[in-house]
């Protein structure tokens, strides 16, 4: 009997008849696979390159007896023959044909890799593998792709269409390089590098000694790993609440050194001046209200904020304020569920919460809080996805038994 292989491609293009493109590609694949499904026509805008035209994407479910690398080369030669041209990555082109998943599962050789990696960061993929085969599974993230999904956040208007379409939005606080690579091959929408970093990275007390060379330094270093994300960065403890110009300033200055996006900054009324200026200046502002670790000293701790009545009234008309004064986002932290459900009930921009219940609009959680790389800290609004603190345990001290032992380097770890 012999053997077939399933398919899903991903067909793009930009240069020329778009319609026409697809179409002569359709025809092409229908020559080497059987096409058993076809998914509707996407118009998306391109990645990185922004100075180009928009992408019209297709899907096509296809059933083949030739194998990953045979398929590929005949999908290559469909290139070919469709006119696609050589250009710079991530540029414009003609046609482009990319095995998205394979029945095979995981393949890897030296000119193919099936699922490409940033599979799940694009949201064309995502509504491609929705439309075609929701139950399938993603053979790294180990979850079905109707559980993938939702649009991308490319800018700042994309915040308020997922709130209006009642689409979750997911954020991780991230502050180097290698986790920024790994995060940034997800579904994940945006990164905050925050100034938590005082605590996770610097091993301080509370958040208020980061300076703003640091945020600077941490941001410029994740934008590296994630150059697609949508990235936010903290405004650092005194870099804005002194003056408007002294918020001018910070804010311009992590825009312009690390590619960011937006800024974040913490508080209610007293900043409203800074983030009216900053927004009326063409810098995009994230409100953060509730339990603001930058004033941990005036409220005596890490507490719950907004309990009482007046607190809680306080809080919402500061939601309130940052609206009206431009901010496209507003983080709630540490607040009662019912409270964060009001101020997410009443303002139109998104709420983005941690520990301030599900009603919110979206969350926010720090990367190695919800990874379990810290053994001795778990705060009740964290849940830990994993426990990486006893993988770094364990493999540390094998690799010293291992070193002990004369068990490392062997014969494959050394050159001769």
């Amino acid at each position: 009997m012999p053997v077939s292989y399933e398919y899903i491609l991903a067909l793009g293009t930009n240069v020329g008849d778009r319609e026409q493109n697809l179409a002569r590609a359709r025809e092409g694949i229908a020559r080497i696979a059987e096409i058993q499904r076809v998914s509707r026509v996407l118009e998306t805008w391109p990645i990185l390159i922004r100075a180009q035209a928009r992408f019209l994407n297709q899907g096509l479910y296809v059933k083949t007896p030739k194998n990953p690398s045979e398929f590929l080369m005949l999908l290559q030669s469909i290139e070919i023959e469709l006119g696609r041209k050589k250009r710079v990555k991530n540029g414009p082109r003609e046609i482009d044909i990319d095995i998205i998943w394979s029945s095979e599962g995981l393949v890897e050789t030296s000119v193919l890799r099936i699922p490409h990696p940033f599979n799940r960061a694009r949201s064309w993929i995502r509504e491609i593998m929705y439309e075609l085969a929701p139950e399938t599974i993603d053979v790294e993230a180990k979850l079905e792709w109707k559980k993938i999904q939702g649009r991308s956040i490319m800018n700042i208007h994309d915040f308020a269409k997922k709130k209006e379409a009642g689409e979750k939005i997911t954020v991780v606080t991230c502050y180097d390089h290698a986790f920024a690579r790994l995060v940034a091959r997800t579904s994940i929408d945006a990164i905050l590098v925050g100034d938590s970093l005082g605590n996770v990275i610097q091993g301080n007390p509370n958040t208020l000694s980061v300076t703003l060379d640091e945020i600077i330094y941490h941001t410029k270093i994740v934008r590296k790993g994630a150059p697609q994300t949508f990235l936010i960065a903290d405004l650092p403890f005194m870099s804005y609440q002194t003056r408007v110009e002294d918020a001018l300033y910070s804010a311009g200055r992590i825009l312009k050194e690390t590619g960011a996006d937006a800024v974040k900054l913490e508080g209610g009324s007293f900043v409203v001046e800074q983030v009216k200026k900053m927004v009326q200046s063409g810098i995009p502002v994230v409100g953060h209200l509730g339990l603001t670790p930058q004033s941990v000293l005036a409220f005596g701790g890490y507490k719950v904020q907004g309990k009482s009545v007046e607190a809680a009234k306080q809080i919402l008309e500061d939601a309130r304020l940052l609206e009206e004064a431009g901010v496209f986002a507003l983080v709630l932290e540490m607040v009662p569920e019912a409270l964060a459900q009001k101020i997410t009930e009443t303002i139109r921009i998104p709420t983005i919460g941690i520990g301030a219940g599900v009603k919110t609009d979206g969350q926010v959680l720090v990367l190695t809080d919800l990874l379990g790389l810290d053994p001795d800290f778990s705060p009740r609004f964290v849940r830990k996805y994993a426990n990486l603190s006893q993988v770094v345990l364990e493999s540390l001290e094998k690799y010293a038994s291992d070193v002990r032992e004369k068990n490392f380097p062997q014969e494959k770890e050394t050159f001769s």
